[in-house]
């Protein structure tokens, strides 16, 4: 059961950073082209800027996620080199434990922006196959996807160090070799 939840997570966090890595890229070419339109062609594009704001967020808040995964946020790093068994278990579980009660915040006022905001539309963003407009709610929808990834990811990365603790191994900090392209 555990080696499932464990592919699981894995697989999620690969395509996670994957997709936060794809949208960087696809906000460097909208970014360009709205330079382009607008310092070489004079004629600036009336949906890149909105674009590129909208997939930056996107990039951000699923790039967060593998963070937490990684553990790669700032910690409490002076403290935790100096405990080891269970004062390092018990470390681990408070900060997972504020960290998910911050996190569950976040989702929950995620969602409710994305309820609040569903009629509201981007500016100068159409659909291009309907032609109607696009509602800001996906953009907010970042807000919570983020924040359940993020979960998964601290929880995941928790249970590594607390494995790690109980066998009085340190927990290696270097970016690990599952969410390599």
């Amino acid at each position: 059961m555990l080696a499932a939840l464990s592919a699981f997570e894995k697989f999620l966090m690969r395509w996670t950073m994957r997709a936060a890595m794809a949208l960087l890229v696809l906000a460097c070419i909208v970014s360009f082209y709205q330079v382009i339109t607008r310092f070489v062609f004079e004629e600036p594009s009336t949906w890149s800027e909105v674009t590129a704001r909208s997939i930056d967020i996107w990039m951000v808040y699923l790039g967060v996620a593998v963070a937490f995964r990684q553990g790669a946020l700032i910690t409490v790093e002076f403290v935790h080199a100096r405990t080891s068994g269970t004062a390092r278990v018990a470390l681990v579980a408070a900060i997972t434990g504020l960290s998910l009660g911050v996190l569950a915040v976040i989702a929950w006022a995620g969602w409710q922006m994305v309820g609040r905001a569903q009629f509201q539309m981007l500016a100068g963003v159409d659909n291009p196959f309907t032609g109607e407009g696009i509602s800001i709610a996906w953009v907010y929808a970042a807000i919570p996807v983020g924040a359940v990834l993020s979960m998964v990811g601290l929880l995941a990365r928790a249970a590594e160090e607390i494995a790690a603790a109980r066998r009085h191994e340190p927990v290696s900090t270097a970016p690990q070799e599952v969410y390599e392209v």
